[in-house]
């Protein structure tokens, strides 16, 4: 055995609470007296800010245990030391130091008990009650200086407490003065914290030395701080150190803290609540029950901790177990720990746990100096004087410190200062002494969480700390499961962990490295293969969609009953005549309001830019193909972009672009696409939502609806507003603007062609709304419905409310229009699929009254979360007259663009076309086939007929396949003409006679694609995912010359043939001239 193994150090004080939880660890675990050397700190002088002691423990505070690095213990080697500052790593490090982990012996043969919680769940346990007896509220340092709540309280508060804090401020003084006059050496930081301390000491000083004067004697800032005083006092033990003692007592097993095992939370909690007891007037002497009374007693206000069950039945759930197990009063004090051992030689039957805290919070009988008030509360009589004698395996005065240190004890050792949370960096230091008895193996300690030390005995000021009182919320943890919970949840683990063992064990478990990588990317190679599975599975979209037969047949996409019936019209589901749009005296009906909100995001600028320069402005888009109407028709159409709140990144901008182009609507929540944004925005439209005037005359008045009277001042107008809109303002005179008739919503990845969306719900405003309980009408028989009766009628005959129907309607009481026959009507693309119905969300409309509805019905605010064209749709079925509200489906002139390869993909589409497709399809179309996809079963969900291959032919586009140019490398203007359907550029292959050139000079122009109408074609073009796509979309849709070469060609050539045949006359020059404009 060498002579020159260094040895630990542990600097405690006698009076310290966390010092006594040390020194009973090394009493627990069975340390000889020769391991580690104890050396007194005297708090009650400020020994521990001494600057020597500073360089050890940053924080001055005790215990600190100074331990040798593992590898600077032979003699050798210059030894290296590390300083342990923080409670709870001291104690797991001594823990640790003498057990079956330890790679070194010690010289002491007593047992030492495991003291580490056993299991995962006591661990937690462990750690919750810990932290809560070293959180602030319990602080007992704190709890003592303020262990005063009136006067007379407060007298003898300041007897035990006065000489202490004088020595304090006295050494601080000396400390401060000595730094600034550079007698002593020290950083700034360490200046301010010796005059924080001092700080605080001050405040109480100005409150205790004043103790023995009454209320009347005090000035007025005496008695505002005296007041304070008693409220911080009042608060500590009266609300804060009862929340944290039935903290702890939730979490207490029984009999001791984790149960049947002495653990490390004993220790901690022993030394902590024999404090508390002291402080409460009672003894070490005193039963359990005893000492609890007086706890609750001093604690006031009727409080009581759970104790009124037999102690030998409890098996956790009150603290009084607790002051049992300290207190032991049934003369079985023997046994500290869980190991069964006797103490007979070092500890009398009649010693208690808690007696051996309480001494340890004792001075020694021989330490004459400290008449203090944490002397007076941890002091005894002169019998417990004997008792603690008796003890003498834990005397404070151990080998190596005297009963009355000075501080040339406190060398200074090479440790470089500064704080950290677990322990100070290791450095040199030249420890005094060196133990003949091999040092036990030190290892650093990573506690799983930071407890503080004890404060020194310093007075931290109520009136500069703060509190944190999250501990104070009276929550069950979530490891606090009851018993019957954790043997069920016991088996489940054990059942676990058994086939566990076996699949690991079996011969065809992977081993090797090579098998467990082949074994990696098989399952990687099987996850991918499931997920696309199931992705499979879940789509509803696996074979193209019949857009020819929708094209050609108006009943498989015209209209969707929500309430189908059974008596359904037979010339509804079979009719095979193409609808008849646009009727004939479509430009005789008043214009229909419409408010288009696009909906887009703060960074999508580009494609806003897109919109405003392109359909939202266009006169072929607003004014529709040919001569088109001036812009009469979409004069009612509105167009702003819907955003939700924008990124702080990006709110400069997106205000930036407000000011110029004032189209833009900020909607007040979080940007979300399906989360509430929809009836959000149909919220703001249902207050906020205007649209212009009827400006033009027509032959059929507008109709006049509930909302048709409301009024508003205009707003200020957007470039791409109707020049009608901006020519009414600049009059001077501007038209109120009124309430639109349709409300529409739409994604910014869509293309619209606003006079054809105008002329649609045009023709649904004027419909005829069917009457409660009839059957869909045939969509051509609307359409050629005579206009004097299909708009002319204004009255209410048929369609009004009665006063009973009104008592049982939502909006009762909110909103009771005279006028009811608004039209109810819900148009998109409708899809249908096995569990749903709704109109898909590129493009869809609702008429006014169910906005309006939608955004005050109290049922679709709880509709919000989830796809939100598949709740919109849900809306519709719960309105009060949902069997009213006209499902209107566009099935034919809604599609995706070319190049997207989906169901709904296929060319740009045209009106000529469409007739070539219907005239190919009628002696095609399988009667028995069209009526199983109208009948009512199909509607509600049945299943459907699998698609011929003809009815989803597109000479552009094919479903699942990637789009590849007819020919490479064409121009610009001929791969925009390979995308429209139909085109005899889509049709060229390679090797194919005819030569992009002859393709495009024999292409149709927009007068003859359109038939010479107005409207009749592509309403929405959808998922344009790039912005090459969207200019595509522009160009195919937007640009174009009324007449191709060939057509002038043959207009000229017929032009010339007519005029030969003319005979010759005077008036042959003016003949010729008529007969020219008649053919251009």
């Amino acid at each position: 055995m060498s002579s020159g193994i260094p040895k630990a150090v542990l600097y405690y004080s006698p009076v310290s609470v966390w010092s006594a939880a040390v020194l009973l660890t090394l009493e627990e675990k069975g340390y000889g007296a020769d391991e580690i050397d104890r050396k007194q700190v005297d708090l009650t002088i400020g020994e521990n800010y001494d600057p020597t002691f500073l360089r050890l423990n940053p924080k001055a505070t005790v215990p600190t245990l100074v331990v040798p690095m593992q590898k600077t213990l032979t003699e050798d080697v210059e030894s290296r030391y590390k300083a342990l500052t923080e409670t709870q790593p001291i104690i797991e490090f001594l823990d640790k130091s003498r057990s079956t982990i330890s790679r070194t012996h010690t010289t002491s043969t007593a047992p030492a008990p495991a003291l580490a919680p056993a299991t995962i769940a006591f661990a937690s346990k462990t750690k919750t009650i810990i932290d809560v007896i070293h959180s602030e509220d319990a602080n007992p340092n704190h709890l003592a200086y303020t262990n005063a709540r009136d006067d007379t309280a407060l007298r003898t508060l300041a007897s035990e407490t006065l000489p202490a804090l004088t020595g304090k401020q006295k050494s601080l003084a000396r400390y401060i003065t000595d730094a600034e006059q550079e007698k002593i050496h020290v950083s700034e930081k360490t200046k301010a914290f010796w005059r924080d301390k001092k700080a605080a000491v001050d405040v109480l000083l100005e409150v205790v030395e004043n103790a023995d004067k009454s209320e009347a004697e005090l000035d007025t800032d005496a008695q505002a701080k005296r007041a304070e005083f008693y409220t911080e006092a009042r608060h500590a033990w009266g609300v804060a150190l009862k929340d944290v003692l039935i903290k702890v007592d939730n979490e207490h097993v029984g009999p001791y803290t984790l149960g049947d095992q002495f653990s490390i939370a004993d220790l901690h909690l022993a030394s902590w609540l024999a404090r508390l007891v002291r402080l409460a007037g009672g003894a070490y002497v005193d039963d359990g029950d005893t000492a609890i009374g007086k706890l609750e007693a001093h604690i006031g206000g009727s409080f009581a901790l759970a104790k009124d069950f037999p102690v030998e039945d409890a098996q956790g759930m009150a603290i009084y177990h607790i002051i049992i197990i300290v207190s032991n009063v049934d003369g079985g004090g023997g046994k500290l720990g869980c190991d069964g051992r006797d103490r007979k030689t070092s500890i009398t039957s009649e010693t208690s746990t808690m007696a051996f805290a309480v001494s340890m919070l004792r001075p020694p009988a021989n330490n004459s100096r400290r008449s203090t008030m944490v002397d007076d509360y941890d002091s005894a009589s002169s019998t417990d004087s004997d008792r603690i004698h008796a003890r003498t395996r834990v005397q404070p005065t151990a080998s190596g410190s005297s009963s009355a240190p000075h501080p040339s004890f406190l060398f200074a050792p090479h440790l470089q200062s500064g704080r950290s949370s677990v322990s100070s960096t290791a450095a040199s230091s030249p420890l005094p002494s060196r133990s003949n008895s091999p040092l036990p193996q030190f290892y650093s300690s990573n506690p799983s969480s930071s407890c503080t030390s004890d404060t020194d005995s310093e007075p931290v000021s109520h009136l500069l700390r703060n509190r944190n009182h999250w501990w104070r919320e009276n929550r069950r943890s979530w490891w606090s499961v009851s018993r019957r919970r954790r043997k069920r949840d016991g088996r489940i683990v054990r059942f676990l962990k058994k086939w566990t063992r076996r699949i690991v064990r079996h011969p065809f478990f992977p081993s090797q490295p090579i098998t467990i990588v082949l074994t990696l990317i098989l399952l990687s190679i099987f996850a991918i293969f499931l997920t696309l599975l199931l992705i499979y599975i879940l789509n509803p979209d696996k074979e193209p969609l019949p857009w020819r037969a929708y094209c050609s047949n108006p009943s498989l996409s015209a209209q969707y009953d929500a309430f189908p019936l059974t008596d359904h019209s037979s010339e509804s589901s079979s009719s095979t005549n193409p609808p008849p749009f646009p009727p004939t005296n479509l430009d005789t009906l008043s214009p229909a309001g419409l408010f288009v909100g696009v909906f887009s995001i703060d960074s999508s600028f580009e494609r806003r830019m897109f919109v405003r320069t392109t359909w939202a402005t266009h006169p072929r888009s607003r004014d529709g193909a040919g001569e088109g109407d001036d812009g009469v028709g979409t004069s009612r159409t509105i167009v702003r972009f819907i955003l939700g709140q924008p990124r702080k990144d990006w709110e400069r901008r997106i205000k930036l672009e407000m000011e110029t182009y004032n189209d833009i609507i900020i909607l007040p929540i979080t940007e979300n696409m399906n989360s509430g944004k929809t009836h959000t925005f149909f919220s703001w439209a249902a207050i906020n939502a205007w649209v212009p005037p009827v400006y033009s005359n027509s032959t059929i008045s507008p109709p006049l609806f509930s909302y048709s009277n409301h009024t508003a001042s205009p707003p200020s107008l957007a470039p791409h507003d109707s020049y009608l809109t901006w020519q009414d303002q600049h009059l001077g005179t501007a038209m109120s603007w009124v309430r639109p008739d349709f409300v529409v919503k739409v994604d910014d990845d869509s293309f619209v062609m606003l006079a054809e969306l105008e002329a649609r719900l045009r023709v649904e405003l004027h419909a005829q709304p069917r009457s409660n309980h009839e059957s869909t009408p045939p969509f051509s028989s609307i359409l050629s419905t005579e206009t004097s009766s299909a708009t002319g009628n204004t009255s209410t005959e048929g369609l009004t409310l009665t006063a009973q129907d009104m008592q049982h309607h939502p909006l009762a009481g909110i909103t009771a229009p005279q006028v009811v026959d608004d039209p109810l009507v819900y148009w998109g693309y409708l899809v249908t699929n096995r569990l749903h119905k709704f109109m898909a969300g590129e493009l869809y409309a609702l008429s006014w009254s169910l906005v309006d509805w939608s955004a005050k019905d109290p049922a679709v605010k709880g509709l919000t979360k989830g796809a939100e064209d598949k709740q919109t749709a849900k809306w519709m079925k719960l309105h009060p007259r949902s069997n009213q509200v006209r499902w209107v489906s566009e099935r034919c002139w809604i599609y995706d663009h070319p190049r997207s390869g989906t169901v709904y993909a296929h060319g740009f589409l045209y009106p000529s076309e469409a007739t070539r497709v219907k005239r190919s399809m009628l002696n095609h179309l399988d009667e028995a086939l069209i009526d199983a996809l109208t009948s009512p079963t199909n509607a509600i969900g049945g299943s459907t007929p699998p698609t011929p291959a003809s009815w989803a032919y597109s000479s552009v586009s094919t479903f699942g396949v990637r789009y590849v140019p007819p020919l490479p490398e064409l121009s610009t203007k001929h791969s925009v003409e390979a995308l429209v359907e139909g085109s005899d550029m889509s049709m060229i292959r390679e090797g194919s006679p005819m030569t992009p050139e002859y393709a495009w000079t024999h292409r149709e122009g927009r007068r003859k694609r359109y038939e010479g109408k107005r409207v009749g074609g592509t309403v929405v073009v959808h998922f344009i995912k790039k912005n090459i796509w969207y200019l595509e979309t522009a160009l195919a849709l937007l640009e174009g010359e009324e007449q191709s070469e060939f057509e002038k060609f043959q207009t000229r050539e017929l032009e010339k043939a007519a005029l030969a045949r003319l005979p010759s006359s005077p008036h042959s020059h003016l003949a010729s001239r008529r007969l020219s404009r008649k053919l251009s």
